[in-house]
Order: C-alpha cells, then structure tokens, then sequence
C-alpha cells in the first residue's frame, strides 16, 4: 500500500481578486481543517495532508472549490495525480473548469 501526502498549494493566477479556496477528495472537504476557507491570490499555502492508503496504479482527483458566501461555491477545477509509485515531490496543475481563469499548481509524494 501506498500513502500521498499533499505538500502545498500554488496559486499562480487567483480567478478573483482573492480566491477564497478548499480543497475536496471524495465529495468531502479535506482542506482547511480549521476555517471554512483560505484567501490566496499568487501565493502558496503549506498543506501536509496524509491521505489514506492506496494501492499502486490509482488515480486521485483533489477538487479546488471557491468558497461564496451569498451563492453556492465555485468549483474551479481538480488536480489529477497517478499514485504508481514511492517519489516526489510531484507537481499536477489545475484542470480548469469552464470559465474559470485560475491557474494553481498542488505539490504531492508518495511514501
């Protein structure tokens, strides 16, 4: 079994001024733990997510969700990563969803 660990999130181009963001894997949010969001515009977030254990050759999807407060949330794209194998760090960038002009990237390992 394999375990991916999410390191940090990239933010390159924010698709607002600020991007109030969280990250989903499996329908539920996994990011931030603590507050319903993170404001990022050009930045990187430290992330240090365990995910739960995998077997080789799986695919993984990580969603980017902007969060509203008056309207539902933004799905802004998904990260896509192979787990096939121990290394890193990796880095997979946004699949975008139509209309949106964010650009992040997600740095991950496998161990």
């Amino acid at each position: 079994m394999l375990k991916c660990k999410l390191l940090k999130l990239h933010c390159y181009i924010s698709d607002e001024s600020a991007d109030e963001v969280f990250l989903k894997f499996n329908e539920k949010k996994i990011w931030p733990a603590d507050t319903k969001y993170v404001e990022m515009n050009t930045a990187e977030e430290t992330l240090n997510i365990e995910m739960a254990e995998v077997e080789a050759d799986t695919s993984m999807e990580i969603e980017l969700w902007d969060y509203d407060s008056w309207s539902p949330n933004d799905k802004l794209g998904v990260f896509k990563m192979v787990v096939d194998g121990r290394g890193g760090p990796f880095t997979s960038d946004l699949i975008r969803e139509q209309g949106s002009g964010a650009k992040y990237s997600l740095e991950w390992e496998v161990h």
